[in-house]
């Protein structure tokens, strides 16, 4: 698979400038989905799942990082979002949590004040990336395993969370079954507590469990432990490989239908990407990443116009400064109603916003507008 986030440290987008703007372009017809199997039979979800989440919700969730715009987007939003989750925690080689935002519990109340679920996002990410041999380590010890499973519980009694979202990437393939019952025993502990598990998993259209990026991540499994599954549908061009999409609407319909094959419906969440990428001649694998209203406002600046692929169903425009071209792809409210348009076609559960303080505007306005059925 491409790679995802993996390799994208959260400063990296945080320290993004924030613009605004809107574009409009010509459409034509959308990427018919692949066909499925007339006989394949959709997983169903355990009964425990309905003491937590209704099955028939559509939910819009949304990522929340230290920004001062993602404050911002988090508490003018907060009405269009049915939960919330903080990317604040990690953990060490024993298991312990660790505080790695500027956290405010105070945002938290906020939100579910508001009538929205809080999870504490949990996740493996330092400086160099998405660590790996960490994840190795609590995964493989099945004492650190426990350890940790029994802190993360400690956590959501202790600050009052609604549940745990595991944000855990780059898992060695050889921990697949690992990870397997890391989650299903963390389920197993926060549904006693009655607490959600929220699990985000990277995106693919088939299984190689000797896969660098996603053979760890069993989806069968997942599905049976989660309550919720995020797929991050987005990366599908990232570090790592040239210029490309983020996320094609063919691309995302083929990871959806994968899914359904082994998630059931109900617990599915698809990953919404709302940033944009730009990708430079001199260096063809590492794109820069900028909020959609950078993206807009330096085709503007350039006076570029910008494109729209029918097909794909993706705005992008190319430029050249310097002698060095670029070619920058984005989302915006036509990407963004393609595929929320798949999600209620393939009645997956919800829509996951990564990440809040970088979107279209727009997003709120024309494409959730009355989609999220927590608590309007």
């Amino acid at each position: 698979m491409k790679r995802y986030l993996t390799l994208i440290t959260i400063g990296t987008i945080i320290l993004c400038s924030t613009l605004i703007g809107c574009t409009g372009v010509k459409n034509t017809q959308l990427l018919p989905p692949p066909k499925v199997g007339v006989n394949r039979q959709p997983p169903t979800a355990e009964a425990s799942r309905k003491n937590v989440l209704e099955s028939s919700k559509h939910v819009a969730l949304g990522f929340y990082t230290d920004s001062q715009a993602s404050k911002n987007s988090l508490l003018k939003n907060i009405k269009d979002l049915d939960e919330v989750a903080f990317f604040w925690y990690s953990f060490d080689g024993t298991g312990k949590i660790t505080r790695e935002g500027n956290i405010d519990l105070s945002l938290k109340e906020t939100a579910q004040k508001g009538g929205a679920k809080a999870y504490a996002m949990v996740h493996n990410l330092d400086t160099n990336g998405f660590n790996s041999q960490l994840a190795h380590q609590m995964l493989a010890d099945k004492t650190i395993r426990s350890n940790f499973i029994g802190n993360l519980v400690a956590l959501t009694t202790k600050e009052n969370w609604d549940g745990i979202a595991i944000d855990i990437e780059k898992i060695p393939a050889d921990d697949r079954k690992n990870y397997s019952a890391f989650l299903d025993e963390l389920h197993a502990s926060l549904n006693a507590k009655n607490k959600i598990l929220n699990v985000s998993i990277p995106a693919k259209y088939h299984d190689v469990p000797n896969d660098l990026w996603s053979g760890g991540f069993d989806y069968a499994a997942i599905g049976k432990s989660a309550d919720q599954v995020v797929l991050m549908t987005y990366e599908e061009h990232g570090v790592g490989t040239t210029q490309g999409p983020i996320a094609s609407q063919g691309w995302v319909n083929r990871v959806i239908d994968f899914a359904k094959d082994s998630i059931p419906n109900e617990k599915i969440i698809m990953g919404l990407p709302v940033y944009a990428s730009d990708w430079a001649s001199n260096k063809p694998t590492l794109p820069n990443y900028f909020t959609y209203a950078k993206a807009l406002s330096l085709a503007r600046k350039l006076g570029v116009s910008i494109l729209y692929d029918e097909v794909q169903q993706v705005p992008h425009y190319a430029y050249t400064v310097a002698g060095v071209r670029h070619e920058v792809y984005l989302e915006d409210v036509r990407s963004l109603t393609a595929k929320l348009g798949y999600a209620k076609k393939s009645q997956i559960h919800g829509v996951a916003i990564w990440r809040l303080g970088i979107e279209d505007p727009t997003l709120w306005t024309d494409v959730l507008k009355d989609y999220g059925s927590g608590h309007k």
